[in-house]
């Protein structure tokens, strides 16, 4: 079962997306499944994780509810505030939902570098495995060293690292991202995606060899049964279509074994998600 391991849906808000600037001219607009379904299946992708885009409770709800709708969505990470006291209250909410698979906050724009494994988060992070709940480490390389030492607090808990953390492939830069991520990957609860790249290369004249160094890293640091491919759409439209930034990978992917190309291409996602394999004749989303 080919899986994308990580999309977005949005309802476009010029407030609630404050990040979507100018130059995301692309995707200023609202994004539902009936966009994404003609890809899928061009693409032949079963199913997906769709994962929050705003920190909003209202979102995460209404992801769950795309998700009832669409059986090809086939796990939700949703958003909860992990900083809030209350928080393992919410957290059981959600998690009544048989497809919340997991929690994530974003990390990344937080001013404080150290933000992941700061007291209030780590109190939040302390109730998801009692719920069977994974967590997505939305990080830059300034991020990774807190994420190092939150993922080493939290042993019995299930990580993955989105887009690999975002190394800096326009500059072709590799340290200290290649040594952090080389570090994070020693814990063996901890996996990653391999999504999200195309936006961070050059947008307009990114070639498949600038990302194959950052794909061949990840592989030797994690090895093929903790990689999972994902086209971070409808982002990844600044740079590329759809087929393009999962094609990226799919060519990489093209040296290794068959078996190894069927954990990256869904089989790891599911196992990491807890995601019962979609029915094809019924679920397959529709062109």
């Amino acid at each position: 079962m080919r899986l994308d391991s990580h999309q977005h849906f949005w309802q476009f808000s010029p407030t609630e997306h404050g990040w979507m600037t100018d130059r995301y001219a692309a995707i200023r607009r609202d994004f539902s499944p009936e966009d994404l379904a003609p890809h899928l299946a061009a693409a032949g992708i079963a199913g997906t994780v769709t994962v929050q885009a705003r920190e909003s409770r209202a979102e995460t709800d209404w992801l769950l509810a795309l998700a009832d709708r669409h059986p090809w969505i086939t796990a939700v990470v949703g958003w909860a505030d992990l900083c809030d006291p209350a928080a393992e209250e919410e957290i059981g909410r959600i998690a009544r939902h048989p497809k919340l698979a997991g929690v994530r906050m974003v990390i990344h724009d937080r001013p404080d570098v150290d933000f992941a494994d700061s007291p209030e988060h780590r109190r939040g992070i302390a109730h998801l495995a009692a719920h069977g709940l994974t967590y997505d480490l939305l990080l830059k390389p300034p991020h990774m060293p807190a994420a190092i030492r939150l993922v080493d607090r939290f042993p019995e808990q299930d990580f993955v690292v989105d887009h690999l953390a975002k190394p800096e492939i326009a500059g072709r830069r590799f340290s200290p991202w290649k040594e952090q991520l080389a570090e994070l990957a020693r814990r063996p609860r901890v996996y990653a995606k391999l999504s999200g790249l195309v936006t961070e290369a050059d947008w307009r004249q990114w070639k498949q060899a600038d990302i194959r160094p950052y794909l061949d890293h990840a592989l030797d640091c994690f090895g093929a049964d903790r990689l999972m491919l994902g086209s971070d759409w409808p982002v990844c439209l600044c740079a590329a279509p759809y087929e393009s930034a999962i094609g990226v990978v799919q060519e990489w992917a093209q040296t290794l074994t068959a078996e190894e190309r069927a954990g990256i291409e869904g089989g790891n996602a599911a196992r990491f998600y807890g995601i019962v394999p979609v029915e094809k004749s019924r679920t397959m989303p529709a062109a």
